[in-house]
């Protein structure tokens, strides 16, 4: 079984319970709450988070984003304090898991800020997903095992360079490796322009790739939405192509 993680833009606090329900109802795993698309996802409001918990009903496994405000992923004193409170929001808002990343000025992982962070989301019961920071990396690869250390539970990645205007499909054959690499010791969570039928080819490419089948998921966007919504016959088409139902 392929899970299905769906981002899903929570401004509109009127739409939030109604996306809830579609990713819901199409049979998603996950849904990552982000606001403000446009600066490539950032933490969502509280009312946001309290919106889709109530309407979740422990059917399905929130995310929130910790990202507090867009450009690059060099994160200062007061922003990383400002992302330990968010996570502890989050948490008290009733998330099961928090999407972040942290990097030094060369692009690599920010271990100091990670750790601090990492704790405050151990010490409330909350999945880490490395989010695509990873892909920003100079050398993304060597940096799995690292991130496997300090507990994160998934990266989330499109096998290419971070600002590349490339899709995941264009990708397999890193994305195969990372998941390679990864050992089923940390989930492979892959984006970029994931629709049904790219899904599909990436799945199947990984599989003639892979020696020994590891558990990764795909996350999507877009392509699960209608009108700038969530809707549930896009994100039912996603699962049923990639889990050939």
């Amino acid at each position: 079984m392929i899970d299905i993680e769906i981002c899903l833009p929570c401004d509109d606090l009127a739409n939030v319970a109604l996306q809830i329900r579609a990713a819901r109802e199409g049979k998603a795993a996950r849904v990552e709450l982000c606001s403000h698309m446009e600066h490539q996802g950032l933490t969502p409001s509280v009312n946001a988070m309290q919106q889709a918990r109530t309407a979740a009903q422990e059917e399905i496994t929130l995310l929130a984003m910790i990202r507090p405000r867009g450009g690059d992923f060099c994160y200062d004193e007061g922003e990383v304090l400002q992302m330990q409170h968010d996570i502890a929001l989050a948490a008290q808002a009733g998330m099961q898991g928090v999407v972040l990343g942290a990097l030094t000025p060369d692009n690599k992982l920010d271990i100091g800020a990670l750790t601090r962070l990492i704790a405050v989301a151990n010490n409330a019961n909350l999945q880490v997903t490395f989010h695509r920071a990873f892909d920003a990396l100079a050398e993304p690869a060597q940096a799995i095992e690292t991130l496997i250390e300090l507990g994160v539970q998934r990266i989330l990645t499109s096998g290419c360079d971070w600002g590349s205007h490339d899709t995941a499909q264009q990708h397999c054959a890193q994305l195969a490796r990372y998941i390679a690499l990864a050992k089923g010791q940390i989930e492979i969570v892959i984006g970029g322009g994931i629709a049904p039928a790219s899904a599909k080819l990436i799945a199947q490419a990984i599989s003639q790739q892979m020696e020994q089948n590891y558990h990764y998921s795909f996350h999507a966007y877009s392509s699960a939405l209608i009108d700038g919504v969530v809707h549930e016959n896009p994100v039912r088409q996603l699962y049923q192509r990639v889990n050939d139902t």
